[in-house]
């Protein structure tokens, strides 16, 4: 659980290398950029909370291949574009999303 620290800058891409990983809780910090495709590569991933931050652009779609995703949310941050509702992404409500210039 890394919320809250105040942590900056952009979600580094190596964060796919991290394989075993189930809950990754990024929410309520200063991180910017694009959220990583590499998330898709945790494929034991059953949490993934990046909320409360200043991420931007499009919610990459390959996210929907994580069937082990039990709990998502990236509300109020800046992402735009169509909300991906395939896979488990479709079985998030607005909440997980809202906050959003989408």
């Amino acid at each position: 659980d890394l919320s809250s620290n105040r942590l900056s800058g952009e979600i580094p891409a190596e964060i796919g290398y991290l394989e075993n990983i189930r809950s990754l809780n990024f929410s309520r910090n200063r991180l910017t950029g694009s959220i990583p495709y590499n998330i898709s590569k945790l494929k034991d991933l059953e949490s993934l909370d990046l909320s409360n931050n200043m991420l931007y652009g499009n919610i990459p779609p390959v996210l929907a291949d994580l069937n082990s995703l039990g709990y998502f949310n990236v509300s109020f941050n800046n992402l735009s574009g169509e909300i991906p509702f395939k896979g488990h992404l479709g079985a998030f409500d607005e909440r997980s999303y809202i906050g959003n210039a989408h």
